[in-house]
């Protein structure tokens, strides 16, 4: 079943441009220092400088003690792959080329929350920084560049950042030791799990800007968060079997990559920027990795990062404000379905989060490069689905703190003071915007909307509608105890409908659908369905209409099951199914209950 059966003409999408960083070339023909001969890199030093860039990034000595080492002749036949070359692979794909000119100027110094060695923090307006303060005894460097020297960073007007060296952080060492541990677990494999990503993942969850990855992924791997990075690998792998070349190969350790991914975002956490988020959020929709508790770590870190504040107008480059209200979204997203699906309270207060409408024009990356490979998805349909995500987020959060926040006790008073109709008035706008939502979508959001060879990750926007409509029902039946009989047959008319729509929106899944990208959600949302059919079949008010909501359950059960070979997602469902409702399995012959009384409405 299609959530948008009906929806309105295709989103147009706008012309993007693309911005590109491109590291300045060294003209050093010295031969190279000790650090950089011992690493097999080129040795480049910057106008003015007495060490190289790569002694300077790692705050060593630059020496030239060591002499130069013989080189041995190798047999042709033991010879390994050339560097341009992964292990038995074409020339096509190539392994990053380890060198030192990445640490040359670019342009990510002026950015804000990717500066190459540099973490900075929001100064809040109640913190100890005060703004007037700082005035007078600082330099306030509102440039957009880090200046040597310069503690503080203007980007707007009572916009304030700390900027704090990355060295000066406990775990700052680590940094080589992680990334190397990292890349020793998927070499020769890196650029395929990298392509792999881009094509199966960013295209419906685009929180990374693609061409400052590629390019720097060109350059080296060592540029990278050993998080970031990590957990970039640990997503693709997912989708190791899609890859003609990669699964003629064994995977690599997914136990193993999974925690030195952990590691290394426990070790940046002191020196946040927005790969640290980046890399928690994607770790996050891993379906088995879903934690509230690292939610909350990850919303701390946006939060340093000021990814809470509109950065319209700040002094930093437009692809970082793109990036940064995607990724603003991502986390508001996360934290909102999270608060809804482990059922606790939201970290996030919409009064402290200034979240603009997300558009086209926040993705500055071109679309032009989109991957033709089979299995890959369309960049961009996954820019419209992320657009329309958010919208549909926000009528859940509105559902979510009306009806299960702090202060339910209101929609109690409000149904024991005027019934059950006071509570569908109050739904009543929530049900009206879902229906202008689904109206909304465009037909390349449709699950029917599958390109040969392509996969189509449509779903979890859908399954996250009817989650959203079940919450509302389901609270409806919860308070149906005094209905008159008319409403009462029409909210369950009302509440069965909706449940048969989410069991034929699962039973009509596809293979292209399946094996596509599911976000975090996704599992819990599964077992959602059951839960409230089990609530339906507990407060049936006759035994035929219990033997039917048992059987309904029992084929949406066995349809998971049948689906869930090689399926994360719906192998997870199932798991937390069985954990936490094994007691109410009707699948297995359970209990049918005694009919409910309605004394004054039999049915």
């Amino acid at each position: 079943m299609d959530a948008a059966s009906d929806s309105s003409s295709p989103t147009t999408l706008d012309t993007e441009s693309q911005t590109r960083l491109r590291p300045i070339p060294s003209t050093r023909t010295e031969r190279p220092c000790d650090t950089c001969r011992k690493r097999k890199l080129k040795c480049a030093k910057a106008p003015g400088q007495a060490q190289c860039v790569l002694c300077i990034f790692h705050g060593r000595d630059c020496t030239y003690q060591d002499g130069p080492q013989l080189r041995r002749k190798r047999d042709a036949s033991l010879q390994q792959p050339s560097p341009g070359t992964a292990d038995g692979d074409t020339p096509s794909r190539k392994r990053p080329k380890a060198t030192a000119e990445h640490a040359t100027p670019s342009l990510l110094d002026q950015t804000l929350g990717l500066h190459r060695t540099t973490h900075f923090k929001y100064i809040g307006p109640s913190s100890p920084q005060q703004e007037k303060l700082v005035d007078v005894m600082h330099q306030v460097d509102g440039s957009g560049a880090c200046s040597t020297g310069t503690k503080f960073r203007r980007v707007a007007h009572h916009v304030t950042f700390l900027s704090k060296s990355d060295h000066a952080t406990p775990l700052s060492v680590d940094v080589d030791q992680n990334i190397e541990a990292i890349e020793s677990l998927v070499r020769p494999h890196g650029r395929g799990l990298v392509d792999l990503y881009f094509g199966t993942v960013h295209p419906s969850y685009p929180i990374l800007h693609k061409g400052v990855f590629v390019e720097k992924y060109e350059r080296s791997y060592t540029e990278f968060s050993p998080a970031l990075l990590a957990a970039v690998y640990l997503l693709a792998t997912n989708w190791w079997e899609f890859d003609h070349h990669l699964s003629s190969h064994a995977k690599p350790d997914i136990g193993a990559l999974s925690r030195w991914a952990t590691k290394a975002l426990m070790d940046v956490a002191l020196r946040p920027k927005l790969s640290s988020v980046q890399a928690g959020l994607l770790l996050l929709q891993k379906a088995e990795r879903d934690s509230w508790v690292l939610t909350s770590q990850v919303v701390a870190l946006g939060e340093e990062l000021g990814l809470h504040l509109d950065c319209s107008d700040w002094n930093i480059p437009d692809w970082e404000k793109g990036l940064r209200r995607r990724l603003s979204w991502a986390l508001f997203m996360q934290d909102k379905w999270g608060s809804l699906i482990h059922g606790r309270p939201s970290h996030i207060l919409l009064s402290n989060w200034q979240l603009p409408d997300i558009t086209l024009d926040d993705f500055l990356e071109s679309a032009t490069d989109d991957n033709h490979q089979e299995g890959c998805s369309e960049v961009g349909k996954g820019r419209v689905l992320f657009i329309h995500l958010t919208r549909l987020t926000m009528i859940m959060v509105q559902a979510l703190e009306s009806l299960y926040g702090p202060h339910d006790t209101r929609i109690q008073e409000l149904v024991g003071s005027v019934g059950v109709q006071g509570l569908l008035e109050l739904v009543k706008p929530l049900v009206v915007q879902l229906k202008d939502w689904v109206h909304s979508l465009p037909p390349e959001l449709r699950m029917t909307d599958i390109k040969t060879r392509k996969l189509c990750s449509n779903g979890y926007l859908h399954l996250s509608y009817f989650v959203t409509e079940i919450i509302i029902h389901r609270h409806i039946i919860e308070n149906l105890d005094t209905a008159p009989l008319p409403l009462l047959s029409l909210c369950r008319d009302a509440g069965r409908a909706r449940l048969e729509r989410a069991v034929a929106f699962v039973d009509a899944l596809k293979p292209e659908h399946l094996q596509a990208f599911w976000w975090f959600a996704a599992p819990k949302s599964l077992a959602y369905i059951r839960t409230y059919g089990g609530l339906l079949w507990a407060t049936s008010a006759t035994k035929e209409e219990a033997e039917f909501y048992r059987k309904k359950l029992a084929d949406f059960r066995w349809g998971l099951k049948v689906r869930a070979k090689g399926v994360g997602f719906v192998m997870a469902a199932l798991k937390e199914m069985e954990e936490s409702l094994s007691e109410i399995d009707m699948s297995k012959g359970g209990v049918t209950p005694e009919p409910v009384s309605h004394e004054t409405v039999p049915l």
